[in-house]
């Protein structure tokens, strides 16, 4: 499996939390996850998994955490991947947390995200593209999913979830200035060298046409049969 850097999203505020959160409680919130989504969405499940179950390694490459997602039309699973080497997985998923969840609900394009290598796949591609295309399909809507699963908590629950997107898109908002200024520089000086090397490119390539020219001009004429010193003189 390849290395990747992280995505500068706000999830990456999350990793001490997640790092330091107790297993169980990660477990948990995937297994309630699952359950959830199996639910209501069930065809999608049996879709995909019509030919055979597999499991995928999803990797946001914002957090310090993996999943291992078990692709099964009766027993889906959802879980941290745990030893990354022994987890036995058809393909691999990378990509920006936020990438991957539009990629679920089916609110960007798919092909886009992959073709622009914003997610990343390794492994059996066909088993991927099914699971996208049966995605494409299928109207998911992550929040009323959470929100439901709390029961009579639900109104609570969606109107945390709006507060929550609300600074998370303040929050993405300020990242997105902050890598601007701290790149801005950079680029610029980039694009100075840039031009700097097109300009002497140019000023070479004249140099190179001026000597060829000259050559052709000064190019000495053929002489006459070559003079022999070893000839004996002529006799008198």
């Amino acid at each position: 499996m390849t290395e990747s850097y992280p995505s500068f999203t706000p999830f990456l505020l999350a990793n001490p939390f997640i790092r330091n959160a107790p297993a169980l409680l990660v477990e948990r919130i995937c297994r309630h996850a699952m359950a959830t989504m199996h639910h209501r969405y069930r065809p999608v499940f049996e879709r995909v998994a019509e030919q055979e179950a597999f499991a995928l390694l999803i990797s946001p490459t914002d957090l310090d955490l993996q999943f291992y997602l078990k692709i099964d039309a009766d027993h889906p699973e959802l879980r941290p991947a745990r030893h990354i080497e022994e987890e036995t997985v058809a393909a691999q998923i990378s990509g920006p947390l936020p990438a991957l969840l539009e990629l679920l609900q089916g609110t960007s394009d798919g092909d886009a995200l992959f073709f622009s290598r914003t997610l990343r796949i390794e492994g059996r591609t066909e088993l991927v593209v099914a699971l996208r295309n049966a995605l494409d399909g299928e109207s998911i809507d992550l929040r009323s999913a959470v929100a439901e699963s709390f029961g009579m908590m639900g109104p609570a629950a969606r109107a945390a979830l709006g507060l929550a997107e609300k600074i998370y898109r303040q929050l993405q908002h300020d990242m997105n200035r902050t890598a601007n200024a701290l790149t801005s520089p950079t680029a610029k000086r980039l694009l100075g060298v840039e031009k700097r090397a097109s300009a002497q490119a140019v000023t070479l390539a004249e140099i190179e046409k001026t000597i060829q020219r000259r050559n052709r001009h000064t190019r000495p004429k053929p002489s006459g049969a070559a003079k022999d010193d070893f000839a004996l003189p002529a006799n008198p």
